[in-house]
């Protein structure tokens, strides 16, 4: 079952909560792909949602606990991560459309990492010469980074197996996130 508690706590000028599963991680990613949150989004054991999400997440049919009970749930599931998931930083961000070919340069030139950078670079190079974004951004973290994609159609890309590929929608647009880290895909 997904939980959510109520948004109450303020942070960049909106109120944030937490969305939980009691019983999978799979169900979590599944449903918070569903209101539409970006994988980059999920913080070990949770996603935070403000007050837009949750009134999403309650008509998608999430059950409303107390913080309290939420964490009992988590740890009841075996699902509790105590460790804090370290934050994205942005490296890259275009919001005027684009060949996929420049956001590869734009991976090459701005990643840290050499494995996550090269996994990126590779999956955005096999598709760069057909397919153009609305927008694109690059985010890094200590062994991670993503590529998040937005297309007005949905492109038929070829994505290969060394990233993890998540799909979306946002509004009429289509998103693609690619994530890759320095130890296994998920």
């Amino acid at each position: 079952m997904i939980l959510v508690d109520k948004p109450n706590w303020a942070w960049r000028g909106k109120l944030w909560g937490h969305m939980v599963s009691d019983s999978s991680l799979q169900e979590l990613h599944q449903f918070a792909q569903n209101i539409g949150k970006r994988r980059i989004g999920f913080q070990g054991d949770h996603y935070d949602i403000d007050i837009e999400e949750f009134q999403h997440a309650l008509s998608m049919g999430a059950r409303v606990v107390n913080s309290r009970e939420l964490v009992v749930r988590l740890r009841e599931a075996g699902l509790r991560q105590r460790r804090k998931t370290p934050s994205w930083t942005i490296v890259y961000e275009s919001r005027h459309r684009q060949r996929l070919e420049e956001v590869a340069g734009s991976v090459n030139q701005n990643v840290k990492d050499y494995r996550t950078r090269t996994r990126l670079w590779v999956v955005l190079q096999l598709n760069c010469a057909v397919y153009e974004t609305a927008t694109a951004l690059v985010v890094e973290r200590e062994g991670e980074a993503a590529v998040v994609l937005e297309f007005a159609e949905r492109p038929d890309l070829d994505l290969g197996s060394t990233v993890t590929s998540v799909w979306s929608r946002r509004g009429d647009l289509f998103v693609l996130e690619l994530i890759a880290n320095t130890g296994h895909t998920e």
